[in-house]
């Protein structure tokens, strides 16, 4: 691909890619932005580049941007979240007392607060309730989790997860976060 370069002693392509996924997370949803010195033909570049790629690694789509637009880190609305609670309650204890309509009464109650703060890594008392976009169960140990973008600050998930369930970092080891699609405006 004729792909641009920074200027310098060292240059580097010129490239941008999707936000960080926090330690111990999958994701079906990565991107990078990538400035070129000429235009492509999209078609035969996904074929060429989905050739030379791990296997597992799938181009869904590239698309066309403006060159002087902002970057799509900047253009993130929301992220989408699978949860999978599955494997933790096979490990825990409480695995014969908890059930979907369980989780589901701790979602609603949840939801229901008009504030939930918690506290970061400074110290300081975030309310982060108008960061949840939507929560819901599907299946019997699944959350589907969708979390408002603030230019800079992606709220971790886990943190969602381990309020609602009242569980620290230790105790979530074994639920599988996803990372399912970006929503952009």
């Amino acid at each position: 691909m004729p792909v641009s370069y920074t200027q310098g002693f060292n240059p580097r392509i010129k490239s941008s890619f999707s936000p960080a996924l926090p330690l111990g997370f999958e994701s079906e949803a990565e991107y990078i932005e990538l400035y070129l010195d000429s235009r492509i033909d999209i078609p035969s570049s996904i074929d060429g580049i989905q050739k030379n790629l791990p296997e597992g690694l799938t181009i869904r789509d590239i698309k066309r941007l403006p060159l002087f637009g902002k970057t799509s880190n900047l253009k993130i609305r929301a992220i989408a979240y699978r949860v999978n609670l599955q494997q933790f309650y096979e490990k825990a204890a409480v695995s014969g007392r908890v059930s979907r309509e369980h989780l589901e009464g701790r979602i609603g109650d949840f939801l229901e607060r008009g504030e939930i703060f918690l506290v970061d890594k400074k110290g300081r008392k975030i309310n982060v309730r108008p960061l949840i976009l939507s929560m819901e169960m599907e299946g019997d140990w699944i959350i589907r989790l969708q979390l408002k973008a603030k230019a800079g600050f992606n709220l971790n998930p886990r943190i969602i997860i381990g309020a609602l369930l009242d569980m620290g970092d230790k105790d979530l080891a074994f639920v599988e976060f996803t990372r399912e699609k970006f929503l952009f405006w």
